[in-house]
Order: C-alpha cells, then structure tokens, then sequence
C-alpha cells in the first residue's frame, strides 16, 4: 500500500473514533443538563407547592381565630373584611394546588397520591367553605349583629379544622417525599452518567490517543530529522544570501558614493565657470555702466536703475556659486560654513527668525562628513524657507569626535509624509530633494528621521556616527 493512501486511511479512522467519543461525551453532557434543569424545575415548583400547602394550613388556622372573634362580637367589621378576604385566599389556593393555577404560579397535580390525599380532606374543606360562606351572607345582612346566628357556622368550622389540618400535614409530607425521591432519583442517573462518560473517556484514551501519540512521536522524530536538515539548508542558504546582499549593498554603495562625489564635482565645476565666466563678464558690464554713468553730464535714472538690477544679478550669482561650491567650508570647516548659510538665508528670507544652537566640538569632521551634513541642511533650509510658510525655523547641531546630531524644526504648515512614497515613480520630482537627504545620509551610515503632519510643523532629525 502506498504510504499516502496508509496515512490518510489511519487519520480517517482516528477520525471518526474520535468524533464517536466527543458525540458520545456530548450526548451524555447534554442528557446530563436536561436532567438536571428538569430536577431544578421540579425542586422549585415543589418548594412553591409546598409552601402553599403551608399557607393552606395558616389560612385555616386564620379563618378559624377569626371566626371566634367574630362570634365574641370584636371589631366586626375589621374582623369581617379580613375574614372574606382570608377565605377567598384560602379558597384560590386549595383550588390552585389540585388543579393548577398560572396566576398563583402551581403546576396541576399529577400525583395519583395527592389526588387520594386532596379527596380525603375534601369533605373537612366543603363543610368549612360552605360554613364561612353562610357566615358572610349573616354578617352582609343589615339587621343587628347577633352571636347566636353564626354560632353553629362557627362550630362547623372549629368541628372539621383539625381533620383539614391533619390531611394538609399530610400532603405536606408527600409533596416533601416526592420531591426527595426526584432529587435521588437524579443522582443514580448522574452517577450512571459519570460512569459512561468514565467509561468513554477509558476507551478514547486506549484507543485513539495513546496510538495517536505513538505515531505522532514518529511523526515528530522524523520532522525533527527534517527540521535540521532544513535549517543546515538554510543557514547555507542565508549565507549564500548575506553574501549576495553585502555584495549588492557595496555596490550600492559605491553607487551612491559614485553619484555624490560626480554631483560634487559637477557643481565645483559649474560654479566655477559661473564665476570665472558669468561672473566676470557681469562685473565687467556693471564697471562700463559706471563708466557711461560717470561720463554722462546728466544723471540718467535709468540707467541707475540697470545698475542696480546688474548688482543685484551679481549678488545673486555669487549667492548661486556660494550654493554649489561653499568654499568657507573646506576653508573654515563646517561650524564657519553654517554660518554663512545662516547668513545667506536670513537675506534671502527676512520674515523668518532663524535660531541657531550648536556646540560642535574643536575635533576635525571627516571631508565626506561635513560635505553630507551641510548639503543635508542646506536642502532643509531650502524646503523650509519654500514650502513651509514658518515664522520660526531653530537649527541644532551637537558634535562630538565620533558623533553629530543635527536637528531643524520649524513651525510651518507641515505635510503628510510617507518614506514609501521616497521611491514612487509617480512622486519623485516632489520628493527628490528628501530622497537625496536620504541617501546622503545612508552612504554617511546614519539615520534620518522626518516627523511632520499638516497643521504640526516639520521635525527633521540626522544622527550619525563615525
């Protein structure tokens, strides 16, 4: 027999095994229960029973003190009202207890003993009512209270209240012994209960788990067997892989350190010729207006105007060339380079109060570091002096030999920024200035973290370590 077809004919018969004992445990915990309730449905409705039964005897007793005070001619008419309402109470509730009652909450009486018992007491209870009943009708007439009309009635009702209180004591005692009998009754049947439930329980353990344990312990040995060939496969694997991704990673790296120093390089080489060539060529054109100004015999205002459109021009330029190549920072280092930044961006954007706090250490930062660090704020400054519409923009920077941190928030309208959109091809002209933040600050072995929601401001946070 093929192994596959052997497992799945063995898991089926473990199956419908076990499924036979919980169904057979099942049927016997619901039997269980519906015994049960039904016990406690009877207990209650016996108690209740009883307890009317009780009263029964407590309302005779009643009817016969009032009936003596009647006859002695004591508050007749308190007496009266208090015996017709006993009587009718006494009357619904024997009523109640042979035949049921829903209103008094009884169950009808299905005892062929109780009905014996009911039909013994049953003469003492008919010369009782009609006794009480002719009692009422004297004391309802308008003629004067006399003691000898309702004499007779009263004896009647003393006469046969011992035998009724008798009988009732009696069907007390037999709604007493019936509802023990049940309550015994329901205990042999859960003992048998338990017994078969015991008795399945035995059978399931001998015949589906300890042969399931068996073959699973197998089955377990040979997964264990599997488990550690496989993870002798993965670590093969993972090593396999780790080696692909540090080799991936460095040529990203060198990638990345490939695009940088070239966009270094390109921005030397374009601010260079922007001064040496534009720039001088400005200069130049601002000095021969300044000559023809100098030699005209009236002032010209617009050629003053030109004049001072050409420095602007000029001014603007240098601040172009300072941009892509600062020189104060290999010059000066990188604490001289912020600045000037400072300086420059206070120019370019009057309204905004820039606030600066650093305490860089005198330790001199890595070319590639302070390079990384400065393009990374520069492009900050810019977004934030573009797009942010903040008032106050505070720039902190903390450097030690082996650490810097740098922080910018400002108090602007903020954006929604999602890292995932960082490498989207529909977003990469709104993003490109991040993502290059980004990757300057990966190829540097840092972290960048930007914090912003609309409304909130922006937070951007560089952390690296060198």
């Amino acid at each position: 027999m093929h192994p596959v077809s052997e497992e799945r004919s063995i898991f089926k018969i473990f199956t419908i095994l076990y499924a036979v004992a919980l169904t057979t445990i099942a049927l016997l915990s619901v039997f269980s229960q519906i015994k049960i309730q039904q016990a406690l449905s009877h207990q209650m409705n016996d108690a209740h029973v009883i307890n009317f039964a009780a009263r029964l005897r407590t309302y005779s007793q009643t009817l016969s003190k009032l009936a003596l005070l009647l006859e002695s001619g004591r508050d007749i008419e308190d007496n009266r009202k208090e015996f017709i309402n006993t009587l009718k109470q006494w009357q619904k509730s024997h009523e109640g207890l042979q035949s049921g009652s829903n209103f008094l909450n009884l169950p009808a009486n299905d005892q062929d003993e109780l009905k014996q018992m009911f039909e013994i007491i049953r003469n003492p209870h008919q010369e009782i009512w009609g006794a009480a009943s002719n009692m009422i009708i004297v004391l309802n007439q308008d003629t004067t209270f006399s003691a000898s009309r309702i004499r007779p009635y009263v004896q009647t009702i003393l006469a046969y209240e011992k035998s009724y209180l008798l009988g009732m004591e009696l069907i007390v005692f037999d709604y007493d012994r019936i509802s023990k009998e049940r309550i015994r009754n329901l205990k042999e049947i859960e003992y048998i209960v338990l017994g078969l439930v015991l008795f399945t329980l035995m059978l399931e353990a001998g015949l589906i788990f300890y042969p399931l344990s068996t073959r699973i312990r197998k089955i377990i040995r040979g997964l264990v067997d599997a488990q550690e060939q496989a993870r002798k496969l993965t670590e093969e694997v993972q090593l396999a892989n780790q080696e692909k991704l540090l080799r991936q990673e460095m040529e990203q790296r060198i990638r990345s350190y490939s695009i940088i120093n070239g966009q270094e390089k390109e921005r030397k080489r374009i601010a260079a010729e922007i001064h040496d060539g534009i720039g001088q060529m400005l200069t130049s054109l601002r000095m021969k207006l300044e000559q023809i100004e100098d030699r005209s015999m009236q002032r010209d205002p617009e050629i003053a105007m030109v004049n001072t459109m050409m420095y602007s021009i000029i001014n603007e330029t240098k601040r172009i060339c300072a941009d892509l190549l600062p020189s104060v920072l290999e010059d000066f280092g990188l604490r001289a380079a912020i600045d000037e930044l400072l300086r420059l961006c206070r120019q370019t954007a009057p309204g905004i109060d820039f606030r600066l706090e650093e305490t860089l250490s005198a330790a001199t930062l890595p070319k590639e570091v302070k390079i990384g660090v400065y393009r990374i704020l520069q492009e900050s400054l810019n977004n934030a002096i573009k797009h942010a519409n903040a008032d106050i923009i505070e720039i902190d920077i903390d450097g030690a030999a082996n650490f810097l941190q740098l922080t910018i928030r400002d108090n602007g309208k903020g954006f929604h920024f999602d890292s995932h959109q960082l490498y989207s091809n529909e977003q990469a002209r709104k993003v490109n200035g991040i993502r290059n933040m980004k990757e300057r600050a990966e190829l540097l072995e840092g972290t960048l973290q930007i914090d912003s929601q609309p409304g909130t401001g922006t937070i951007i946070q560089l952390a690296l370590t060198f």
